[in-house]
């Protein structure tokens, strides 16, 4: 009884498509168990005479169709299908023998699961991108074949996956209006109907890649630009898709805004810029490349600037600590007061919103885009001047600002660390946290005594944490759903903890802008310092980063 149907959609590949075939005849399944469909998308060359005469173990089915793209190709073989189980293929995949009954066995196994085969490959064309893509393919599938990571959605290649007939019909099977990244939407809707995806690290299957790199950065444009269709369709996959382009350091982004605007292709530059796939920036490169040819369609697609920035950009947070009066000098965390007041003019001036990091967090939860040129203010420690200096100012031009305390120091002085410029700092009372939350400072938790979190145990961790969120819901009667981590040190049992505790957002002091890949409980910051420039203010602003630091690593806190 067939219980399996491998649908093979195909379009002028007779010759791959032959070798397909005849590895699947190889296969350790009885071939009485399953059956392959071949769907022939519009073929002008020989595929339906070679597909007459070929011989095989197993009942093969040759479909015609007008050719109208590879996912309407795989509709149409999944609806003649028989299986229980459609198991779908690339004409150009070599199966390994047992790839046949690693997806049938998985079946027979579990329910609602979704099969993801191993692809192997061999690039035929030698340029030094492919050779670079084909090492990355290759480290994708280490990853999943060491179990470093469980497979989900993204991992969905519709090139060697198998899903249960029935539920592939439920879901409404491949999107037919997306022409490219159709097995990802898919792989998404089979999540969000509960599929969980297995990975096959034994259903392997060999492929042999023709394409060079200007055909690689034609598909990734076209991808690219499908992407941009899909978040829309689904905003929740925006993270994972979108979010991947906007995720990147401030020389990168300026590089690709240079060769976009100079109209400078992502093959063109593969092309004139091979010569550094020979030197140390080989890699650097070649990862700058490959994303950037995804970026170049996804920007095509969205030719609106301000919907662009809004989309993939990503908002700033500014991170402020200490300020001084008149007489008192400016160091790393204490801010003359006359220095962020310019600072203010200039985001009013050049019409930023500044939103509230609350805000900023409930337009991420309900999957919305942030208001054009959002910015977000936050200070930590809570130090007095907060309520006789900044607010004042904050209050003139109406921005909200979000305040981190640390919960056993509030009325008392900066005594965490030695540092020169903070040591004994009056902190801010309660009586004078509770005026200036009347006229909307909002309030989030910074510990209770201002440890680093890596370096105590994990019931210690817990206990500042959740110590400090009901230390100030209790005093101020009002919830506290956001933290920064103390010197900016978390790692992932830390960052469990701040969500576990309820916490919406936790930032840290890491530099760059929040798109929609940086998670919620690891909010990007730039630190504004005391000592810079109102042009150094403006340029990190721009860059998500300090212009002066860009590639450089930040050093440790010291004090704050």
């Amino acid at each position: 009884m067939i219980e399996l149907s491998v649908i093979i959609p195909t379009y002028n590949r007779a010759g791959r498509l032959r070798s397909c075939l005849e590895a699947l005849t190889h296969q350790t399944q009885p071939a009485a168990d399953f059956e392959v469909i071949v769907v022939i998308d519009g073929s002008t060359d020989e595929t339906s005479e070679m597909l007459a005469q070929l011989a095989t173990p197993f009942t093969l089915t040759a479909l015609h169709q007008a050719n109208s793209g590879q996912n309407i190709a795989c509709n149409n073989g999944a609806a003649h299908a028989r299986g229980r189980y459609c198991l779908f293929l690339d004409d150009d995949i070599v199966a390994e023998p047992q790839l046949v009954a690693e997806h049938l066995r998985l079946h027979r196994k579990h329910k609602k699961v979704a099969g993801i085969g191993q692809i192997t490959l061999n690039v035929v064309k030698p340029d030094w991108f492919m050779q670079r893509f084909a090492e990355g393919w290759h480290e994708h599938y280490q990853q999943l074949n060491l179990a470093l990571r469980q497979p989900f959605w993204a991992d969905g290649y519709g090139g060697n996956i198998s899903v249960s007939r029935a539920m592939f019909m439920e879901v409404g099977g491949f999107a037919p209006d997306i022409r490219r990244s159709g097995d990802i939407e898919l792989a998404y809707r089979l999540e969000q109907h509960g599929l969980r995806f297995i990975y096959l690290s034994s259903a392997i299957g060999h492929q042999d890649e023709r394409k060079g790199y200007r055909e690689f950065f034609a598909d990734a444009a076209e991808s690219g630009a499908a992407w941009v269709a899909i978040c829309r369709r689904h905003p929740s996959m925006l993270p994972e898709l979108l979010g991947r382009l906007g995720k990147t350091r401030a020389g990168e982004a300026l590089l690709r805004k240079l060769f976009w605007r100079c109209g400078l292709s992502p093959w063109f530059l593969a092309r004139s810029g091979s010569f550094l796939a020979r030197t140390s920036w080989g890699s650097s490169w070649y990862r700058f490349l490959f994303a950037y040819g995804y970026w170049w369609g996804a920007r095509r697609a969205i030719p609106d600037g301000e919907t662009w920035e809004r989309m993939v950009r990503g908002v700033p947070i500014l991170m402020y600590h200490a300020f001084a009066g008149p007489g008192e000098p400016p160091s790393r965390f204490v801010l003359p007061v006359k220095r962020f007041a310019r600072q203010m003019a200039w985001l009013k001036r050049l019409n930023y919103r500044v939103i509230s990091l609350e805000e900023f967090l409930q337009y991420r939860r309900q999957l919305q885009l942030p208001p054009h040129r959002s910015v977000i203010i936050t200070i930590d420690d809570g130090y007095a001047e907060i309520a006789t200096h900044v607010h004042p100012i904050l209050c003139r031009y109406n921005f909200p600002a979000t305040v981190f305390l640390v919960s056993r120091r509030i009325g008392g002085c900066y005594d965490w660390q030695n540092h020169e410029a903070l040591n004994g700092r009056r902190l801010l009372s309660w009586t004078e946290i509770r005026e200036i939350a009347s006229q909307g400072i909002r309030f989030g938790a910074h510990t209770r005594t201002h440890p680093v979190l890596t370096g105590i145990s994990v019931e210690d961790a817990r206990a500042e944490i959740a110590g400090s969120k009901a230390d100030l819901e209790s005093a101020l009667q009002m919830p506290i759903t956001t933290f920064a981590y103390p010197y900016g040190e978390f790692d992932e049992p830390v960052q469990d903890l701040v969500e576990r505790t309820g916490f919406s957002g936790g930032c840290s002091a890491d530099s760059g802008f929040n798109n929609w890949a940086i998670p919620l409980t690891a909010l990007r910051r730039i630190e504004i310092e005391g000592t810079w420039s109102l042009l150094r203010f403006l340029l990190a602003l721009h860059l998500g980063e300090d212009a002066c630091k860009i590639g450089i690593k930040k050093p440790a806190y010291s004090g704050e």
